[in-house]
């Protein structure tokens, strides 16, 4: 709630700033002379509106630091910082141990009954015999003519 005050405050100062500052006189006599006639901002706000203008271009500029200042002590109280260091609780080796050796455990018994038990003494059945390969057939020769192809371009 604060920071929405503060900030509605801001944009105030800024914009009063803002205006103080063009609308007073300088080398070139600023807006005045562009917004009012080609007069001087002394026939507009008095004899001495030079002080006044330089008193609240001053007091504008203070509570606008101010403003900004206060936001940016708001924002980093509602921030935390990346660099802060978190106390993390203590690391108990022992606990950590005792957990991996019971997994291991739990492993060791799961495998166990995954595998059936064969005991050393049973005996390994004999692989059957293959019979043997039949004899290979000679092939008749490559240049050789079968007799019935020949026969009839022969009779033509």
């Amino acid at each position: 709630m604060i920071a929405v005050l503060v900030t509605i405050l801001h944009v105030i100062v800024c914009a009063v700033l803002v205006f103080v500052i063009l609308i007073q006189g300088g080398r070139g006599q600023g807006l005045a002379s562009a917004s009012f006639g080609s007069g001087n901002v002394q026939t507009l706000f008095g004899t001495k509106a030079a002080d006044f203008m330089t008193k609240a271009t001053s007091v504008s500029a203070i509570c606008f630091m101010i403003t900004c200042i206060s936001l940016d002590v708001i924002e980093a109280n509602k921030s935390r910082s990346l660099l802060e260091t978190r106390t993390s609780a203590p690391i108990d080796v022992d606990q950590i141990k005792r957990a991996l050796e019971k997994v291991k455990a739990e492993a060791k018994k799961s495998e166990a009954n995954a595998l059936p038990a064969v005991p050393s003494s049973a005996a390994v059945p004999a692989a059957p015999a293959v019979p043997a390969a039949p004899a290979a057939q000679t092939a008749p020769a490559a240049n050789a003519a079968p007799a019935e192809a020949a026969a009839p371009a022969s009779a033509q």
